[in-house]
């Protein structure tokens, strides 16, 4: 797969995206988890490869190379008007919105207020409930100081997936490890993305905005997930007769560990609508 293009759109908050495949007929839109950015979604985008989809990976507010916001203001409605605003912005009709984590709790919101804009969601690996101490560790980590590295290596050395843990290779975490880092006026490194962005809850009911979705929804659960478990996923997908996929041997970053399936998962669910 070629290198994407790297765009703004311009407003606020700016949003910065990739884009691969820029000629072909169809839309599908990506959204990352909490802490990520959209080049998180390149493993997925070499899976799909050239002869797919446009793939339009957009940095949520307050991550990657989009605009941080003041007062913080990081809901999953915030990011679902973001989404809005930016297939209005694009050269698009009714593409499919796909997002990991809270990158597919902002898809089920999204597809919940603007299902007029988009032809399907697809949510993956998202936590379709919550608990008290999830919340509450949430929002310790909205709490923690920024953390600052004397040079690049050492930043990379530090990385860590949030939960740490899947068959990911180590060459892959490196690459992921370099893009979600940032240099600083003085020449020192830090994470990329405002912990503010760590709303301290998923801020909506998942399971109940689930049963209001009325566009083609896929709820994509990894089978060793700790964050979507089996009988919650089984029983959002039955609350609205959805269609439920379970990648086998994975964890919850399914884009970095099982790309492949996830894109022919995510095909397969295209084709039918």
């Amino acid at each position: 797969m070629s290198a994407p293009r790297s765009r703004i759109l311009e407003g606020t908050p700016r949003l910065h995206y990739l884009e691969w495949n820029a000629d072909a007929h169809e839309t599908l839109i990506l959204l990352h988890g909490n802490s990520a950015n959209a080049w998180w979604w390149q493993p997925l985008a070499d899976a799909i490869g050239g002869t797919g989809p446009r793939l339009l990976a957009l940095d949520l507010r307050g991550h990657g190379d989009s605009e941080w916001v003041r007062p913080p203001a990081y809901s999953p409605a915030h990011y679902a008007d973001d989404v809005a605003r930016f297939i209005r912005a694009i050269d698009t009709e009714h593409p499919v919105i796909a997002g990991h984590s809270m990158g597919g709790i902002t898809a089920i919101a999204f597809a919940a207020s603007y299902p007029e804009l988009a032809r399907a969601a697809v949510a993956i690996d998202v936590a379709v409930t919550s608990t008290q101490r999830r919340n509450r560790y949430l929002r310790h980590l909205r709490a923690l100081p920024t953390v600052v590295y004397p040079d690049l290596e050492t930043a990379k050395a530090r990385f860590r997936l949030m939960p740490n843990e899947g068959n990911i290779p180590a060459p892959l975490l490196a690459q992921i490890a370099e893009r979600s880092v940032q240099r600083t006026g003085d020449g020192r490194y830090t994470m990329k993305f405002d912990r503010e962005s760590f709303y301290g809850s998923d801020g909506l009911d998942v399971e109940a905005v689930i049963r209001e979705v009325r566009i083609p929804l896929l709820l994509v659960r990894a089978e060793m997930s700790r964050i979507m478990t089996a009988e919650a996923a089984m029983r959002a997908a039955k609350s609205n007769r959805l269609r439920l996929v379970t990648i086998p041997a994975s964890h919850h970053h399914v884009p970095l560990e099982h790309p492949v399936a996830l894109a022919r998962a995510i095909a397969e669910f295209v084709e039918t609508v």
